[in-house]
């Protein structure tokens, strides 16, 4: 099983942020390199930096966290099996 992780986008950023949607349904097949979710970090509402987390394996995706929820960068949001 591989782990996903909340991304931290450069050091300027804080390691905090947003899972602001999945890009791919819970349970469904993906492939290395596919853009699993939106996320968002930065500051306020007009500065935010929008980024993505994407697949490092190829298997079935299980999300770990909703959308909108606060995380910090490296928590798990997701499992391939």
């Amino acid at each position: 099983m591989t782990e996903v992780h909340f991304p931290e986008l450069g050091r300027r950023h804080p390691a905090r942020g947003v899972l602001v949607c999945w890009l791919v349904a819970d349970g469904s097949r993906v492939r290395v390199g596919d853009r699993l979710a939106e996320v968002r970090v930065g500051g306020d509402c007009c500065g935010r930096t929008v980024g993505w987390v994407s697949a490092l394996a190829t298997g079935t995706l299980w999300h770990q966290v909703r959308p909108g929820e606060v995380l910090t960068a490296g928590v798990v949001v997701g499992l391939i099996d």
